[in-house]
């Protein structure tokens, strides 16, 4: 308030509520190794999600992960070795070009009836004979009946679109029962899994298991209906109730518009409440997406309209209550007290139609995944990543998707070529590629050989750093395949996943930083632990020297019941360089990714100095790095700004320094023989 005059009174001005605190926000935790791994998928999006464990199978379905099922194939090892050991992942899932998605559409038909009238209780509600059916008086009304079917739509059908048509119930002579589309319920996703997914669709009364609420009907003038949904493992299982995302048993609605529950001050429309119910695309709270068990499902609000008024014009004068047809309960014919309405029937299976009841279930139709074969998924994924730079996710997007790798889990070579893509276009991922593909039988000494140098000389189509001169450093090429020990998966396993897996186990850890003793460079974790029966684990000097230059990875005996890497190392082609270790090189493919983020957060930025800047980057850059690297890699930030920087004003310039150990690969070992006594 103003102060106008001397005139006494006490300016109260509120709190200022000097006890807040400034929240930083907390960094989404990331580990340093996050592969994008492509899956056959039970269910789910074509949008990469990022996850492990429940995240991922509520999501793609827990048969996607299942070796038994027909969506598993090496990448599902490959992507289950990797999540075995704590360590997220990215899935994109592929879908076959002939996979369907399921869906069903609910149809009312309405015909002009003399309608008859039974016997009810002074309540209105009907009374029954002795074998269940209603009694009848004698009397008949002119009015309509009704009669709801469900119809499986056409192939290549858009949601949407279908018109009223003429239809066969009977009624009075001479008329013609009009078909109106009342709803079309897709499955989220596409897939044959849809077909186990149903719904029970009814208008409860005060005589429901759980019991409407009448002074809600009353309050809106729009009666209130419900959807519950159901999913079964198969057609032969028993249908579990799908909650909602507040744990509901169903989804309580109203098929008018600007409907609320003035008890609660919450909406009731259908548009706002049904897709909300069980779907939540927000991440933004650290949380998963959940996509509802059904996609956005498709209201013929007009035809819902037309019905609804074509019976309001004869029952009318027969409500109590009441100035909208929409108070009406159009699916089974009787107000929420259960009292029966008197100008229209609905008809049920006697005459063709089905019910709209609690324990009615109706299944959607039509899903279909589609060719589910290895030759099929290999295509796709190599369409996919030579897509990467036109991708329809935006994968350039280096803070949405923070891939730092793909693996190679036995793709043809068409397809091991196209998986090198992403290398060329963004400098935090690297690439694991296999010498094997697994539709083939296991490779020879000579094509391991052969197919590596062709792997290589591809890889070296995507040079580290043109600026600098640098060649290709972010490929392996892994030699050799056997086959799971233990497990349900009985297939040719590239020996890839066996070293994924020490991979994941190094770098997997959700905080992102490497656990040491586990590097599978050392002794014992670089011992094979994954794969029985390897073939070509032995080479003469000549093939070893040779697969080496030619910057291949194998295996080789330990002893007699072990085998294990003796090097692992990039295509990089100076062994003199650090960047020939594999592990120096995921380490400062991690650093491009600190790049990144600091960037992120120092862009913009017009309060600092000059000096205050650089400190502030390299302070940044340090607390990003430090003790991260398993004591393996020192990093030290150097962030200045040159002439032209200066001149521009809105430019910096940074060296990460990162000083890492070469490799040890060859041991020079002399015996000396002495006498005894020549022991000092």
């Amino acid at each position: 308030m103003t102060i106008t005059s001397a005139a006494p009174f006490a300016n109260l001005r509120g709190i200022n509520d000097q006890s807040r605190g400034q929240l930083e926000p907390v960094a989404e935790a990331l580990p340093m190794h996050l592969p994008m791994v492509h899956l056959l998928c039970e269910r789910g999006p074509t949008t990469p999600v990022l996850g492990i464990g429940t995240a991922l199978t509520s999501t793609f379905g827990e048969k996607t992960f299942d070796y038994t099922e027909a969506y598993a194939n090496q990448a599902t090892v490959m992507a289950n070795t990797i999540m075995g050991q704590g360590n997220s992942i990215m899935v994109q899932r592929v879908v076959a070009d002939d996979a369907k998605q399921a869906r069903l559409r609910l149809c009312v038909e309405v015909v002009q009836a003399e309608v008859p009238q039974y016997q009810v209780t002074d309540d209105g509600a009907f009374v029954f004979d002795d074998e269940g059916q209603k009694i009848p008086t004698g009397d008949v009304i002119s009015g309509h009946k009704l009669r709801w079917f469900t119809e499986e739509m056409a192939e290549g059908e858009l949601l949407g679109q279908a018109s009223q048509r003429a239809g066969d119930l009977a009624g009075v002579p001479e008329a013609v029962s009009t078909v109106y589309p009342i709803m079309e319920i897709p499955a989220h996703h596409v897939g044959k899994y849809g077909n186990n997914l149903g719904f029970r669709l009814y208008a409860p009364t005060t005589s429901s298991s759980v019991e409407v609420d009448g002074d809600i009907i009353d309050d809106q003038d729009a009666y209130l209906y419900r959807l519950q949904i159901v999913e079964r493992a198969s057609a032969t299982s028993s249908p579990v109730v799908q909650q909602t995302l507040t744990s509901g048993q169903f989804v309580e609605f109203s098929l008018k518009d600007g409907v609320i529950n003035p008890k609660l001050d919450t909406q009731l429309s259908f548009d706002r409440v049904v897709d909300q119910a069980y779907t939540d695309m927000d991440t933004s709270n650290g949380f998963p997406a959940v996509y509802g068990p059904f996609g956005q499902i498709e209201v013929y609000k007009n035809n819902i309209q037309n019905v609804l008024d074509l019976l309001w014009s004869a029952e009318e004068s027969f409500v109590t209550s009441g100035e909208d047809a929409h108070r009406l309960n159009f699916m089974s014919g009787v107000d929420y007290d259960n009292a029966a309405y008197k100008t229209f029937e609905v008809v049920g299976p006697a005459e063709g139609g089905i019910l709209l009841s609690e324990t009615a279930t109706h299944y959607l139709k039509g899903g279909d995944d589609g060719d589910l074969s290895w030759a099929t998924f290999d295509r796709l994924v190599g369409e996919d990543v030579a897509n990467f730079e036109n991708s329809e996710h935006n994968l350039m997007d280096d803070a949405t998707y923070p891939i730092s790798a793909y693996w190679d889990p036995g793709y043809s070579l068409d397809t091991k070529r196209k998986l090198l893509t992403p290398i060329g276009l963004r400098k935090d991922i690297y690439v694991v590629l296999s010498t094997q593909d697994v539709s083939e039988d296991q490779n020879t000494v000579a094509e391991d050989s052969s197919i590596g140098v062709a792997l290589r000389t591809a890889a070296r189509l995507y040079p580290e750093s043109a600026f600098y001169g640098t060649a290709t450093c972010r490929c392996i090429v892994v030699e050799q395949a056997g086959t799971l020990n233990g497990g349900n998966f009985n297939g040719l396993v590239p020996q890839t996943v066996d070293l994924a897996q020490k991979v994941a186990t190094f770098m997997g850890a959700a905080s992102g930083v490497a656990t040491a003793g586990r590097g599978f460079d050392q002794s014992p974790t670089n011992q094979i632990s994954l794969l029985r029966g390897l073939n070509n684990t032995y080479k003469t000097a000549r093939v070893r020297n040779a697969d080496w230059n030619n910057g291949m990875v194998w295996s080789q005996a330990y002893d007699r019941r072990s085998f294990f890497y003796p090097a692992i190392q990039t295509v990089y082609d100076d062994d003199t360089s650090v960047l020939n270790s594999a592990i120096n090189m995921m380490f400062f493919t991690e650093l491009e990714k600190v790049c990144q983020r600091v960037w992120r957060d120092l862009s913009g930025n017009s309060k600092l100095t000059n000096a205050q800047f650089i400190e502030r980057s390299n302070a940044l850059i340090a607390q990003r790095t430090v003790g991260r690297f398993d004591g393996r890699l020192t990093v030290v930030p150097e962030t200045f700004l040159t002439e032209d920087d200066t001149n521009r004003g809105y430019s910096w310039s940074c060296n990460i320094n990162a000083y890492g150990n070469n490799m040890k690969t060859v041991g020079t070992f002399t015996v000396n023989a002495f006498r005894s006594e020549d022991l000092v």
